[in-house]
């Protein structure tokens, strides 16, 4: 089965079916979460990996904040582990690094 070029679309397109950002979409095909190729200087990604990337995502029930942090916290607690923020996580990776030179 051959392709046909309207079933690509470019980043505005379908960052608009995705109702997100164009950056968004970007970084979607950045990371490799959806497939796209260029044609001249323009991204074009398959409406159908585009369709299929959505409702993968849609089919994950999506997290507040809130919920997010209370699982966080719970899962701390199981494990043990003490609370620590990214700045703290940052330093000690830096005292890892200089005790090893």
């Amino acid at each position: 089965m051959t392709k046909k070029v309207a079933d690509e679309i470019d980043v505005l397109a379908a960052a608009s079916i995705a109702g997100r950002s164009a950056e968004t979409v970007r970084r979607w095909v950045w990371s490799g979460r959806l497939r796209a190729h260029k044609r001249g200087n323009k991204l074009l990604i398959d409406r159908s990996d585009l369709e299929r990337l959505l409702k993968s995502s849609a089919a994950r029930k999506s997290l507040t904040l809130a919920e997010w942090l209370e699982s966080l916290e719970r899962s701390a607690l199981k494990s043990g582990a003490k609370a620590r923020s990214a700045a703290d996580l940052v330093l000690a990776d830096r005292r890892a690094r200089s005790d090893e030179l």
